[in-house]
């Protein structure tokens, strides 16, 4: 009998394992680099360190990547500190957190020196318009958004050129239907925090292991 309770204990710390793993992949991978893109840049969520790179050039943008992606500040609040992308911001809401793009090799140089960078965007819905891609580039310490040169919403790509590489976010105008409510690990479509599934996941074990050991009780009674 001991045997069988511990064979059903280890059933459910592998269930439990799978679908906490796919929580945290659905919280992780809100972009990363696709077709001729990839392996050639690395795309990461903003570290500690990350942030302080950014405010060694300018406090106040690293203070604003920071609490945007912690779901404190919005893009209202950027576009009250920078005045000259306000008007590019006006109606867009984020579609992921800023994240750090970093070129691999040299990355995909134009012959202006330009990179170009694909990305796939799985929080990219047929229900968005006006895609862009807001960047602050560390190297020249300013604020700019860049209208991509090819946005697939079928696929959840994006192909944008950009002078220098570092933060980055996509922001679009987003229908009501699929509003954003934070900037990351948020579903456009549904507005659902991925984190809230962390919980509901371990009270679906729970259920599990207790419904598997009473099934068992009534099996030997």
């Amino acid at each position: 009998m001991k045997k069988k309770l511990i064979s059903l204990a280890m059933l459910v710390t592998v269930f439990a394992m799978q679908v906490v793993g796919v929580s945290a992949a659905s919280k992780t991978t809100t972009m990363a680099a696709s077709g001729a893109a990839q392996g050639k840049y690395d795309v990461q969520a903003m570290s500690q360190s990350e942030i302080a790179d950014v405010a060694k050039v300018n406090q106040t943008a690293a203070d604003l990547i920071k609490d945007v992606n912690a779901g404190t500040k919005t893009l209202n609040d950027i576009a009250k500190a920078e005045s000259s992308i306000a008007s590019d911001l006006a109606g867009e809401s984020l579609v992921t957190a800023f994240m750090d793009v970093t070129p691999i090799n040299g990355g995909v140089q134009l012959a202006d020196g330009r990179y170009q960078v694909t990305l796939s965007v799985p929080a990219l819905t047929k229900g968005m318009t006006d895609v862009k891609v807001l960047h602050f580039s560390t190297k020249r310490n300013v604020w700019e958004v860049i209208t991509p040169s090819n946005v697939d919403l079928n696929n959840k790509e994006l192909t944008f050129e950009v002078q220098d590489l570092s933060p980055i976010a996509i922001i679009a105008k987003v229908n009501a239907s699929q509003a954003v409510t934070n900037t990351a690990g948020t579903s456009p479509k549904t507005g659902v925090d991925s984190t809230n599934t962390v919980p509901f996941a371990g009270a679906a074990v729970v259920l599990l292991g207790a419904a598997a050991v009473v099934a068992f009780r009534k099996k030997n009674a």
